[in-house]
């Protein structure tokens, strides 16, 4: 009976948790607790660590001071010139087609300059000589205040009607020649054409030339009619004599044409001629002078023969291009008539183009058209 009635005893060690709560230190040795903490601790840190970031992104951490500029790295810009500044105006203005000849021949002679920019690299600026002054402000001469006057005096192939250039000895006043040369057969055996380019070139080095065959000014209709008209005279005559004719038949229309082509090649004052005796051509005749007129662009030639009388073709030419005198060589042994020299005449007239003729030797014909352009005659 006592040991059935007896009331189970409780263990001391359940009673003594009881009594002083939970066992932190076995629950914080449990895994699960262990991973917790773990990734607590390094959310904490990624939080700390990219928070701190966000929160100063962008900002620079400046110094307690500022740096000055050094006054050595400071540019000092030039100051463009005023746009309201007095032009002194010239006593005549520049032709621009006549500068073009002074360009030519001063270009050469002249010594290469040393060229430097103005101070401080200004756009507007244009590049000057370095033996000329300037200021810091880029402006020319220098810098310096005073009084005073003077005077200067030039020379040079541009410009309108100056003092006048001696050609063939004969005083020219313009600076635009305009030539027209026949290289016919008499001009070839005279030995003259030579020289007479030399000096043209050595003075009027961009002159524009038109050769011709010689032959004066005729209107087309009446040239082409009194060429064949000869035709049927030597045809008549070679039934007569029983000695055939062996002059040209027909007659091209005359125009001007380039010089360096290979039309001028079969012209018959270049290739010259079977029919004629001594008369082998400019190239065969002067090949320094044809290879010469070869090269340069600015030499035209009258085409067909010296019947066509269509000198007029190398005055309408030159008239165009602004020329203010003209040097006509030629044999001057046809006519010069009709209503192709009357027009030529009156746009020399009211040009005021001076006219400078030397003949090849002879009896001249056209000597009051001559006389109506005021033609000055060159020995």
């Amino acid at each position: 009976m006592n040991g059935l009635s007896a009331k189970p005893k409780r263990s001391v060690s359940s009673a003594s948790a009881g009594k002083t709560g939970m066992d932190w230190k076995a629950f914080f040795k449990r895994t699960m607790v262990l991973v917790f903490c773990f990734s607590l601790a390094v959310h904490l840190l990624l939080l700390i660590g990219f928070g701190g970031m966000t929160l100063f992104k962008g900002r620079v951490a400046k110094l307690p001071f500022k740096a000055e500029q050094i006054a050595a790295d400071k540019i000092i810009e030039a100051v463009p010139p005023p746009m309201d500044e007095p032009v002194v105006e010239e006593a005549a203005t520049a032709d621009p087609m006549k500068q073009e000849e002074a360009s030519s021949s001063s270009e050469d002679a002249a010594p290469p300059l040393e060229m430097m920019t103005v101070p401080g690299g200004a756009s507007w600026a244009p590049a000057i000589a370095r033996d000329v002054k300037t200021s810091p402000t880029g402006i020319l001469g220098g810098t310096g205040t005073g009084s005073g006057t003077g005077t200067g005096k030039g020379s040079g192939k541009g410009g309108g009607m100056g003092s006048g250039i001696k050609l063939f000895g004969v005083e020219v006043k313009a600076r635009k020649l305009g030539v027209v040369v026949s290289i016919n057969k008499g001009a070839q055996s005279s030995g003259r054409l030579p020289g007479i380019f030399e000096e043209i070139f050595k003075l009027f080095p961009d002159s524009p030339v038109f050769l011709t065959n010689g032959g004066g000014m005729m209107d087309w209709d009446k040239a082409l009619d009194d060429f064949n008209q000869r035709v049927e005279e030597g045809k008549k005559k070679e039934k007569e004599s029983k000695i055939p004719y062996r002059g040209p038949t027909k007659m091209e229309k005359p125009k001007a044409a380039r010089f360096n082509t290979g039309e001028a090649l079969d012209w018959v004052a270049v290739r010259g001629s079977n029919l004629i005796s001594d008369y082998p051509g400019l190239k065969a005749k002067h090949p320094e002078l044809f290879e010469d007129l070869r090269k340069r662009s600015n030499v035209w030639f009258i085409t067909s023969y010296k019947d066509a009388n269509a000198s007029y073709l190398a005055f309408d030419e030159l008239i165009k291009r602004g020329v203010q005198a003209i040097y006509w060589y030629n044999s001057f042994d046809s006519p010069i008539e009709g209503k192709e020299s009357e027009r030529i005449a009156q746009q020399i007239t009211e040009a005021q183009i001076e006219i400078l003729i030397q003949s090849q030797g002879g009896k001249m014909q056209g000597q009051e058209w001559l006389n109506k352009v005021g033609a000055k005659y060159v020995k």
